[in-house]
């Protein structure tokens, strides 16, 4: 099925003239080809004769239908046809023009392999005709056109080898242009190659099923396959070194387009050539012979492991040639590269005694000075400054080791661009955080009241301020959230007020009341004098007469004022006979009066 439908694929290039790069195909090929294909088919049952009825009917004439079989006289009667056409084109061809000769080629090149393809089929037919009755001279036949292709096989492809070698010489003088036509031609060359490579393995595998000797067919095949795998892995290599010449060539230079043109032509070399190796290795794989070192070039060149095989020969070699890279890297480039690696462990160990010299530096100049920073403002530029004399040291000792500074200093701008646009709300709190250095909200150690949570503030950076809690607990706010609410602190003054409320009962003395609750605040030693401490009858609740007291104190003293007066005016009053209503309600009931009597 395979070589009908190549047959009518190449008839119908034939129609339409085929295509222009199968102008410029050697015509020595033709002559190979015709000469070859004369030559097995010749013999006793392929003598050269005339294409007429009588020559179609020599084959089948010297075995009768019965001992034949049908299909075995089909595909011998069309062997000889094919014979007479290879005939005709080899008279054809002479003095044909450029393009004629193209189109006879690939004529010649399918009709090549729809001989081989009846030779194949021949053979089951043979195997067929055996399970009913053996048949010595079908069988003698049948084996002679299977011996006198591989021959002929063997030599076609060393033929196209050799035109491939020929046109890929001629790129050393070609201008750019006609070097890609140049890898155009090569390309249909290789291809037609490769295909004669899977047909000489199907034509073992097609002897070997017929009960033929294969031992000898097979060894010379090993040895085309390995001189093929062999002269792909030069290729490879070369086309490699190529690429990576031309792709820094382009990056010096992007507007050299014939650079870019070169480039170009030589990815597809390398490309043509991986795939080559593979279809070849395809093919060694089935004769089980040894693929590891050309596989694990594959995986090096293509960058991946699927395109090689992970066979423990090719994972082993992979090994081998890392460590040899390794041990010629370490004898080569080793002494230098310890020597810049010392180097720059030295900076680095320099620049860091430095930064914790320029931290106590800075910090002890901060707070001889008259600024009047507030400690975050402080904490901050301290830590910035170290931090920069860091970054300058590794900086210094990353070009010890031979890298630019000016591409990573531009990456890093670019990246900080991109970063700073993805990270809009971090950049709105680094703001909110210079906003509150600048304008001093609170320092580090204030109580404050932000967004509901009230707590010491910890620690501060121009991301988010660390406040810990009364309960000891530390929640991290982000700044925005800071600046744009309301921020209490509540231990931005020396002093502070403590409010209080308590009630007496209606019955009770109100200036007995007010006068124990002002003793118990002039005798306290923790509420100051000035401003002077408040006690007003404030409202007639509904239980209780209530009392504001209002005393002042220091801010370390608000929650002992507060708890020490409490316990006093409970004491003081329960000593004073002095009640303290709880609410109560005054429920009334009156008597139900009597129903009418009822009428009936």
């Amino acid at each position: 099925m395979i070589f009908r439908e190549k047959k009518a694929v190449l008839n119908q290039m034939e129609i339409k003239k085929m295509s222009k790069w199968t102008k410029n195909i050697s015509i020595g090929g033709v002559f190979l080809c015709v000469a070859v294909f004369s030559l097995w088919v010749q013999g006793p049952l392929l003598a050269q004769q005339k294409p007429d009825a009588k020559e179609n009917k020599d084959i089948v004439e010297e075995l009768s239908t019965e001992m034949v079989g049908e299909e075995a006289s089909r595909l011998l009667a069309r062997i000889n046809r094919t014979r007479a056409h290879f005939k005709r084109y080899d008279d054809k061809i002479k003095g044909a023009s450029d393009e004629d000769r193209s189109v006879i080629k690939l004529q010649v090149f399918a009709l090549q392999q729809q001989l081989m393809g009846d030779v194949h089929q021949l053979g089951d037919a043979l195997l067929v005709q055996e399970t009913k009755q053996k048949s010595p001279e079908l069988r003698q036949q049948v084996e002679g056109l299977f011996a006198k292709i591989v021959p002929s096989l063997w030599s076609h492809i060393n033929g196209l080898d050799n035109e491939i070698d020929v046109i890929r010489a001629t790129r050393v003088k070609a201008s750019t242009d006609e070097r890609l036509t140049i890898e155009d031609k090569v390309f249909s060359l290789d291809q037609h190659l490769n295909r004669m490579f899977e047909l000489g393995l199907s034509h073992i595998e097609n002897m070997k099923k017929i009960g033929m000797d294969t031992l000898k067919v097979k060894e010379n095949f090993a040895r085309l396959l390995t001189e093929r795998s062999e002269q792909l892995s030069g290729r490879i290599m070369l086309a490699s070194d190529r690429v990576s010449t031309l792709t820094a060539r382009t990056k010096v230079s992007p507007d050299d387009t014939e650079a870019a043109k070169l480039l170009a032509g030589v990815n597809k070399n390398l490309a043509m050539n991986t795939a080559s190796m593979t279809l070849i290795l395809g093919v060694m794989d089935t004769l089980e012979l040894d693929t590891d070192v050309y596989r694990s070039q594959l995986i090096e060149v293509t960058r991946d492991i699927t395109s090689g095989g992970l066979g423990t020969g090719v994972i082993v070699t992979l090994i081998g040639r890392v460590l040899e890279r390794a041990g010629s890297w370490f004898l080569e480039s080793g002494p230098g590269f310890l020597v810049r690696l010392l180097l720059f462990s030295g900076i680095l160990l320099i620049f860091s005694v430095a930064k914790r010299l320029v931290r106590r530096g800075l910090d002890r100049i901060l707070n001889a000075s008259t600024l009047n920073l507030s400690q975050l403002a402080h904490h901050m530029i301290v830590s910035m400054v170290s931090n920069l004399v860091m970054i300058l040291g590794l900086l210094i000792a990353l070009s010890q080791l031979g890298i630019s500074l000016g591409p990573l200093l531009a990456g890093l701008g670019v990246a900080g661009f991109i970063i700073g646009f993805a990270l809009q709300d971090t950049l709105s709190n680094f703001a909110s955080g210079v906003m509150i250095l600048l304008y001093r909200p609170y320092d580090v150690d204030d109580l404050i009241d932000v967004g509901g949570i009230s707590g010491k503030v910890a620690k501060m950076n121009l991301v988010s301020t660390s406040i810990l809690t009364l309960d000891n607990q530390m929640i991290v706010i982000p700044n925005n959230k800071i600046w744009g609410d309301v921020i209490i602190n509540i231990t931005a003054q020396d002093i502070r007020r403590v409010d209080m409320v308590f009630g007496i009962g209606y019955s009770d003395d109100v200036s007995k009341a007010e006068r124990v609750l002002n003793d118990i605040l002039s005798s306290h030693q923790k509420v100051i004098k000035e401003p002077e401490p408040m006690v007003r009858l404030h409202t007639l609740g509904a239980s209780s007469v209530d009392f504001i007291v209002r005393p002042w104190t220091k801010v370390d003293d608000y929650w002992d004022v507060y708890w020490e007066v409490t316990r006093a005016v409970k004491i003081r009053f329960d000593a004073e006979n002095i009640s303290i209503p709880f609410p109560q309600q005054d429920v009334h009931l009156y008597p139900e009066k009597e129903a009418a009597p009822s009428l009936k």
